[in-house]
């Protein structure tokens, strides 16, 4: 049931796909400009509040910073402690694996084998706190997702990928790569959630957000729309 006195708040979409991205669909991007989880999550939650929300895409590094200046009310996004002093830990909507996909024939069982290679990972991105502040740790900073693995795959510096498990297999299997990695470092457990943003106009009607977000988990829908668009079914 909708909630009294609606509103619009500002939205960033973290730009990776599956999470959010322009429609591909030159028909329907008229209507419908924007794909991905985040967006699927922010139509249901507009549905069933009553408000409605200004979406930006938005590359990772530059979500850190909108949410520190209050240039967005809030976003959806894995949760890092490292965010605490800018912004406010709302409702866990799934959990999330991070760690690091090798190529074949690049072996990682521990965390000391990644410093004998390069990893490529999105700028900006939280994969887990030592691998993203330990300074000896051989890194290539990419724009994105997409970037890294073709940096990794063409055999270019980088011989893995790190952030998001199921993110980075997704896109893996979308690109017909599945043959080309092998072992999986599992770094750190997070999970997708709300982040508002302390510098917030709108900081007031954080609980009442998280409570729609909340409903959402506890009936299922949260953990449906990232299930059709992170595991889709093969044709």
């Amino acid at each position: 049931m909708p909630w009294a006195g609606a509103a619009e708040f500002k939205v960033d979409l973290i730009q990776l796909d599956p999470w959010a991205k322009p429609n591909p669909d030159a028909a329907l991007r008229t209507k419908e400009p924007l794909i991905g989880i985040i967006v699927d999550l922010l139509h249901e939650f507009e549905r069933r509040s009553g408000h409605t929300t200004r979406q930006s895409l938005t590359p990772y590094a530059r979500v850190e910073r909108d949410l520190q200046q209050g240039d967005i009310d809030f976003t959806i996004m894995a949760w890092s402690d490292t965010r605490s002093s800018y912004a406010k830990r709302g409702t866990a909507l799934v959990a999330l694996e991070f760690g690091v996909m090798a190529r074949q024939g690049i072996s990682i069982k521990r965390y000391e084998d990644l410093k004998n290679i390069v990893t490529a990972a999105p700028r900006g991105l939280k994969v887990d706190p030592r691998f993203d502040s330990d300074s000896s740790m051989p890194k290539e900073l990419v724009r994105d997702y997409t970037q890294a693995i073709r940096m990794a795959v063409a055999d270019r510096k980088a011989k893995a990928v790190a952030g998001g498990l199921a993110s980075l297999n997704h896109l893996i299997q979308q690109f017909g790569l599945a043959g080309e990695f092998g072992d999986v470092l599992v770094l750190n457990t997070s999970y997708l959630t709300v982040a508002f943003s302390k510098q917030s106009k709108q900081l007031a009607a954080e609980a009442q957000v998280n409570a729609v977000f909340k409903a959402m988990v506890d009936d299922g829908t949260a953990k449906r729309i990232f299930e059709r668009w992170m595991f889709p079914p093969k044709n």
